[in-house]
């Protein structure tokens, strides 16, 4: 019975873990001046996510942030982010948050680094963050991380081995 315990407490974590760690920024623009425009035809400073996951997320309660003192800094309305699929914000101190609209936080991304943090509502953890700060950035190049998997077999199908 304990081991049953054991095996279902891990399993919870292991499960847990995947659904906070499936939404992340992908990519960020800190100096856009003319690759991207909102829909006033602004050219602002923008925030990606992806949902690397294979469930469906809202993101109701969620927050972006360029101040680790301040975690709920720009909380997210009711948005759906699907599996394998994106999200633009716009970084450009607008603070729109309607569903169903371009989003837009109440803070600007500096060029020249600062914090940026993709935090989770549920156990109140840094998602995603550039911590102590991210690098200097360039005019319209954007920031972000390459998506490529790849897969290290640890343990063989036909090893032999158990848990103690």
């Amino acid at each position: 019975m304990m081991k049953l315990t054991a095996v279902l407490i891990l399993m919870l974590l292991c499960g847990l873990q995947s659904t906070i760690g499936q939404v992340r920024i992908s990519e960020f623009s800190a100096f856009n001046s003319s690759t991207f425009a909102d829909e006033e035809g602004s050219q602002e400073d923008w925030i990606e996510l992806v949902n690397l996951g294979a469930q469906t997320i809202n993101l109701s309660s969620w927050s972006l942030t360029d101040n680790a003192q301040s975690l709920r800094k720009w909380t997210f309305p009711s948005v759906l982010i699907s599996p394998g699929n994106y999200l633009v914000i716009f970084a450009s101190g607008k603070d729109r948050r309607a569903s169903g609209s371009p989003l837009h936080t109440n803070f600007k991304l500096s060029a020249d680094g600062e914090f940026l943090a993709l935090v989770n509502p549920d156990l109140e953890i840094v998602s995603n963050a550039f911590s102590p700060s991210y690098p200097q950035q360039f005019r319209d190049v954007s920031f972000g991380f390459g998506l490529e998997q790849s897969t290290t077999v640890l343990v063989a199908s036909t090893d032999s081995g158990r848990m103690i």
